[in-house]
């Protein structure tokens, strides 16, 4: 396996990239496949007075690299990775943008906002308009169907956005906030005091943020298991909130703790189960290290006791949470 790639390669990856930053918006170059139908929430009864809503909102398309380095590129170093992705011009059919809503007795807390149709137009980029407004459709292609507004598929789960009393950003990427503004003043966002740090080149879209004092910092302290310093969202303590950082320095996810099982909503820590088997990394990762260290904390976590990692674009995600069966 390469570990280091000769300097023409580098300087290769490095002009493709600007190559493509000067180009036209992915949406322009790639064929766009149909949009898929708006699809309905789906509920799962975890038991303890807790529902689980898997709220696909909206849709976006990446590079294959963006998804999944090949081997001989898996190492090379954090500052490179981005042209090596950057110059890949195999992009992917339609990704769902899953957010969660999780109903719980004591509150109802959404994961993630989901993606725009207002993606690419400089009122959803809004003060990074002139910036990452530019940049960003030429990373990723990203729209929403009619209906699939998150919105729509709140109501469609009988509850109301009024209901909503907090939402947790796993990260701030665009599929991640994009529907930041439909939620109302009166929910609070969750978002990790490493995610708010600015960063060259993270993708970070701190600029969609409200700066009405909604945002509060997660503050972790007590320790649970393989996950180490977390912060409960419950009473209970059965829903809380850990880092797991690597795809950018402040990645956090939320665990459902059933007992005898738990679920974790993982955001973009992986695409899917087996690349934190095989430690695959992802071409859009802000930390290397961070990140293989959090694939051990999930493989830890499930050695421990059985646990559903849910990955924000993974297409077996109905599949895997039919499968988890509920006790008794």
């Amino acid at each position: 396996m390469t570990k280091s790639l000769s300097l023409p390669r580098r300087l290769g990856h490095v002009a493709r990239m600007m190559t493509a930053f000067v180009g036209p918006p992915i949406a322009r170059w790639s064929p766009r496949p149909p949009l898929p139908a708006a699809p309905a929430p789906t509920a799962h009864d975890l038991g303890h007075g807790i529902t689980l809503w898997r709220l696909p909102v909206g849709v976006v398309r990446i590079r294959e690299r963006h998804r999944a380095l090949t081997a001989d590129l898996a190492y090379v170093d954090d500052k490179l990775r981005f042209p090596v992705m950057m110059s890949d011009r195999k992009i992917t059919g339609w990704l769902d943008c899953t957010a969660w809503l999780i109903d719980h007795p004591e509150r109802r807390i959404l994961v993630d906002t989901g993606e725009s149709a207002g993606f690419g137009t400089p009122d959803y980029f809004g003060a990074a308009a002139k910036s990452m407004g530019k940049i960003y459709p030429k990373i990723i292609d990203a729209t929403a169907a009619t209906g699939n507004d998150l919105p729509a598929m709140v109501a469609a789960t009988g509850h109301k956005m009024a209901d909503i009393d907090l939402c947790v950003l796993t990260h701030t990427h665009s599929d991640h906030v994009g529907n930041l503004d439909t939620l109302p003043a009166s929910t609070r966002l969750l978002v990790s005091p490493e995610e708010l740090v600015p960063a060259a080149r993270s993708g970070r879209l701190l600029p969609k943020l409200p700066q009405d004092g909604r945002v509060q910092q997660t503050a972790r302290s007590a320790t649970r298991d393989a996950f180490g310093p977390v912060m409960p969202l419950t009473a209970r303590g059965d829903v809380f909130v850990a880092a797991t950082p690597g795809h950018t320095a402040g990645h956090q996810s939320v665990v459902i703790d059933l007992g005898a099982r738990r679920i974790v909503l993982a955001g973009d820590a992986a695409f899917d189960d087996d690349q934190v088997v095989q430690g695959t990394i992802p071409g859009i990762v802000e930390q290397r290290a961070a990140t293989l260290a959090t694939y051990d904390r999930l493989r830890r976590a499930a050695q421990e006791k059985p646990t559903l990692t849910l990955f924000t674009h993974d297409p077996a995600n109905a599949a895997k949470l039919a499968a988890f069966a509920q006790p008794g």
